[in-house]
């Protein structure tokens, strides 16, 4: 599983837990980002960054006096690594360089390999001259937590150890590198490769000689590694990587894959689309932080939201969830609580917190009610009794919270919700309709822990809140969900902000029809109603929850899988304007289509978002579609895994039930095929689909404990072997 690409330029992650190495696909490490501004890139070690960039200069004296900084005409993103090819551009000189990087589990550190390859029948004199840059700096918004970057690094080599050691002038932040070869001469100072990096760093350049005989192969491997907390520490990481022998690095990272890979495994004749679903598994496991002290959990996106997000991971653990990662997504609730606990303390859960442990936003009112049934999600597919009973005494607080929230008694608490406009922070359908999931979730958790009361008085909540959505937010004319119950005092003052955010609001739907809209509102006065503005994809909550009665869910999801919502890879973030597009928008839309039965275009919107794979990083599909944004993003994997999963072999664990509910509902494009060992409570589910005289035979294979609950279509059949 290899994807390949040609003189492209984009950008691309080497990864393990606790490093990631951003660069470009030509090899080089240009300055990137806006977080910190032009810092992204380079060599991270949460909470810390370790360098900048590093760069090889070739010198072939036999052929031609060829001297130049290489740069990379091939690319390969692996699952396990990258791999650069340097030929094009080394002139006549008959040597091809590849460029290989792993990022080993069990160090903080990369490995970087050069192989170089004598191709011709002459022997070649070759000079190398490799240069690192440190950039040892906190991780943004740092300040906020009093952690501010030195002034400068400081570094030398040590020719005992055979490393060049860095440090930061004010504090125990430290990068070390070391070689296969002892270089022939070292200068420590204020060196640059050939892109001039904007940091308070400090360079190493170390210079190396080497004779190649005709079709010779030779390889030199440089050891990278850092520690946040000593110098001790960065040494025996940096030792422990010179020791590792690169094959045994390769294969723990290949079986690491492999593993990953052997989950919720699919099966189809579409092998186009089994490689996207495969690699979006990748994607996953690269996103994965653990910080140490900080915590471990799963990341936004690369490379500007390499943190932790409380909306972010509501939906993405439910993909993780589906494709087998329990003590994944157990560990990012953990961290989310417990930040939520220690930053919040009032039942809110925040919505960023970086790898220093910072909350930089204590959370949108959607996201504390999205938690609440993120946890519940967990326990169904996992059983965790342990996390319910920790969990809790905090949930407790945070229905508590959403109660405040609704300061008008209308069961519609306000804030702003996912979308983040600014204006926007009214009572809107996301933070109605999770909280409505909320309750119902929360009163299960009360019945095992003993409160009957409490239980019944939040189905009831969930009751009428319920019913309250759909007396206010639905719009019978247009057969939508609205985006917010607000007066119209708050959409005349918000207006021109909303029109301002969207270059082409004017020419998708003319201010005339807006002010048509105005008008027809005026004469409620103060009164409260539905607006339909935006039309944010957000409206298809109703039906991704399964809380939209089926004849509202089924005129809205007709029209919403119409090209006023949807555009050639997927489904806009807004219908207003139809421009951005998100795998998070086309990712709810595909649940929701799904849930109702209409797996045929819920498969559509899949295949057109898996359209965008590699259009911008090899092997990757990009948060917004098609090719920019964070390169990979931690939601592609619900928009991928759930309706997959859960939607096309219907498999649906339930704890509390002690049931594993198997429906599957199959697109007519996927004839024959299956899914495999997917994880559910203490066993797994495995489900293949034949066609057989016009209708599908089902053979099901469970070895979990809990009840087997099967349910076909008619016509169908199925065998539980």
């Amino acid at each position: 599983m290899i994807a390949v690409t040609e003189k492209a330029r984009h950008l691309c992650v080497c990864a393990s837990e606790r490093v990631k190495l951003f660069s470009a696909t030509d090899g080089l490490f240009p300055d990137i980002g806006h977080h910190l501004e032009k810092e992204m890139g380079g060599l991270w070690l949460h909470p810390i960054k370790l360098l900048d960039g590093f760069w090889l200069r070739f010198h072939d004296c036999t052929a031609d006096n060829v001297d130049t900084w290489i740069l990379a005409d091939g690319f390969e993103n692996r699952p396990y690594g990258n791999a650069f090819t340097y030929r094009g551009g080394l002139g006549h000189t008959q040597i091809s360089i590849i460029r290989e990087q792993l990022a080993p589990e069990a160090y903080q550190g990369v490995l970087v390999k050069y192989t170089f390859h004598n191709y011709g029948d002459k022997k070649r004199e070759v000079g190398l001259q490799f240069v690192a840059r440190t950039d040892l700096r906190p991780v943004w918004f740092s300040e906020n937590a009093g952690i501010m970057d030195g002034q400068q690094d400081v570094g030398a080599w040590d020719e005992g150890k055979g490393l060049f050691c860095a440090k930061d002038s004010d504090h125990e932040w430290h990068t070390a590198i070391g070689a296969s070869w002892r270089p022939e001469s070292v200068q420590v100072g204020e060196y640059y490769g050939p892109e001039i990096t904007s940091n308070n760093g400090v360079a190493c350049q170390m210079d190396f000689s080497m004779s190649m005989g005709p079709y010779e192969r030779k390889e030199l491997i440089f050891a990278i590694a850092g520690s946040y907390t000593s110098q001790e520490e960065c040494l025996a990481q940096a030792e422990g990587l010179q020791a590792l022998q690169w094959e045994a690095a390769l294969q723990e990272k290949q079986a690491r894959v492999k593993k990953l890979l052997s989950r919720a495994k699919l099966h189809i004749s579409d092998e186009g689309f089994e490689n996207v679903y495969n690699w979006i598994k990748v994607h996953t496991d690269w996103l994965i932080l653990n910080a140490g002290p900080y915590g471990r959990g799963l990341t936004a996106g690369f490379p500007e939201y390499p943190w932790w997000f409380g909306c972010d991971n509501c939906y993405a653990l439910q993909g993780v969830l589906a494709m087998g990662d329990f003590e994944l997504a157990r560990d990012t609730l953990e961290l989310l609580l417990s930040y939520a606990e220690t930053c919040n303390g009032n039942g809110r859960i925040p919505h960023e917190i970086t790898p220093y442990g910072v909350c930089v936003n204590p959370g949108n009112t959607q996201e504390t009610a999205h938690f609440i049934t993120a946890v519940w999600h967990y326990y169904a597919w996992t059983g965790d009794e342990a996390f319910i009973k920790r969990a809790f005494p905090y949930l407790t607080k945070s229905i508590d919270w959403l109660s405040q929230m609704d300061g008008d008694g209308d069961l519609f608490p306000s804030g702003y919700g996912i979308m983040e406009i600014e204006g926007l922070n009214s009572e809107l359908i996301d933070s109605a309709v999770y909280t409505a999931q909320a309750y119902g979730c929360y009163a299960n958790m009360c019945r095992m822990m003993g409160d009957e009361t409490e239980g019944a008085r939040c189905d009831e909540m969930a009751r009428r809140t319920l019913e309250a959505i759909n007396a206010s937010f639905w719009d019978e004319e247009e057969g939508l969900y609205c985006d917010t119950v607000t007066d119209i005092q708050t959409v005349e003052s918000t207006l021109h902000t909303l029109l301002e955010k969207s270059k082409t609001a004017l020419r998708a739907k003319p201010i005339d029809t807006i002010e048509a809209l105005l008008e027809k509102k005026r004469c409620l006065g103060d009164t409260e109603s539905g607006w339909l503005i935006n039309r944010n994809w957000v409206i298809l909550t109703p039906m991704e929850t399964g809380l939209a009665p089926r004849e509202r869910a089924e005129r809205a999801l007709e029209t919403m899988y119409t090209d006023a919502f949807v555009g050639k890879y997927g489904m806009f973030l807004s219908g207003l304007d139809k421009g951005s597009i998100m795998t998070i928008s086309t990712g709810v839309q595909a649940v929701a289509q799904a849930r109702y039965g209409y797996v045929d275009r819920a498969l559509g919107l899949l295949e057109k978002m898996f359209s965008t794979f590699g259009m911008a990083t090899p092997g990757c599909l990009s948060e917004m579609s098609p090719d920019y944004g964070c390169f990979v993003q931690a939601w592609t994997a619900y928009a991928a895994f759930v309706p997959v999963v859960q939607g096309f072999f219907g498999i649906r664990p339930d704890a509390y039930s002690k049931t594993i509910t198997v429906a599957p509902c199959i697109p007519k494009a996927w004839e024959n095929g299956g899914i495999e060992n997917v994880r559910v409570l203490d066993g797994a589910v495995t489900v293949q689909s034949e066609m057989q005289d016009g209708h599908r035979h089902y053979r099901i294979k469970s070895s979990a404990t809990a009840a087997l609950s099967v349910q076909v279509p008619p016509g169908d059949t199925y065998e539980c072997i």
